[in-house]
């Protein structure tokens, strides 16, 4: 079984309007605040995750070497990724492996940071990185609405340094982790399913469910680049987890960070 541990990178805030796609303010604000901008806090949690063998980290945050960039998202509260890691007790070193849900920025920023020659590496130097080939795809080719999420510079220095891997299908990363594919947020984006002892799964959303007011099939966000194909996806994200049931970690809650479901229930 494998033990996790869930690090609060730092926090941006996101217009409401986007956030929530097709729901009017008058039902989500009840649900999720914002200020008087509409805009609303979002968190960027990533996990950690021990077994015996590997030391396995999920989505990175944004770091902070683009804040530039991101000033419109206004960062704030940012924790240093490995000092993060060093806490649960262990160095950037030891990190085995990485899952990029997807390559949104405020996924995987954190994945690569500026030396002290002024070069962009990867932040875990023997960790393999692991993204969806359709994600990759994407990137290379991302359709127009999507491209401004995506930045060379957080994983081309990944894949120049020869420690990326694709993921073409569902995969089994280690007897504890099982990685699944999930598209209509963006293509490709990886879901990750942890056994673990006390809550007998724990489950990694990533942005098919990115808050707990996303639970709702029907609650999507206007950066799902195809809403029907989100939709069924939830739905079939749901149905999976309600067999089993466990524990879900979201990333963007910044007020609720884990809901349990019961086998069966949800």
């Amino acid at each position: 079984m494998a033990e996790f541990h869930i690090i609060e990178t730092g926090y941006f805030l996101a217009d409401g309007g986007a956030m929530f796609g097709p729901i009017p303010k008058k039902y989500w604000s009840k649900r999720y605040p914002c200020d008087d901008n509409n805009m609303c806090k979002m968190a960027m949690r990533c996990l950690f995750i021990e077994t015996d063998d590997r030391k396995i980290l999920i989505d990175c945050g944004s770091g902070d070497k683009q804040l530039d960039k991101l000033k419109y998202y206004q960062p704030h509260d940012l924790n240093d990724l490995t000092l993060e890691i060093e806490k649960i007790g262990y160095s950037a070193e030891e990190v085995t492996d990485v899952i990029l849900t997807h390559l949104h920025f405020d996924h995987c920023g954190g994945g690569t940071i500026i030396n002290n020659k002024g070069e962009v590496i990867p932040t875990f130097p023997n960790a393999t990185y692991w993204l969806s080939k359709a994600q990759w795809d994407n990137y290379k080719l991302p359709r127009p609405y999507e491209a401004a999420s995506f930045f060379p510079e957080n994983i081309d220095p990944i894949y120049s340094a020869g420690q990326l891997k694709l993921v073409d299908n569902d995969m089994l990363l280690c007897p504890e982790v099982l990685l699944k594919l999930y598209d209509g947020h963006t293509p490709g984006q990886i879901v990750a399913f942890i056994n673990n002892e006390e809550q007998g799964q724990v489950i990694y959303p990533g942005d098919v469910i990115p808050t707990s007011v996303h639970m709702p099939v029907g609650w999507l966000s206007a950066y799902d680049n195809d809403a029907a194909l989100a939709m069924e996806e939830k739905q079939r994200f749901l149905d999976e987890v309600k067999a089993k049931g466990g524990l879900l970690i979201f990333f963007h809650d910044a007020y609720n960070s884990t809901k349990h479901i019961g086998a069966n229930k949800y």
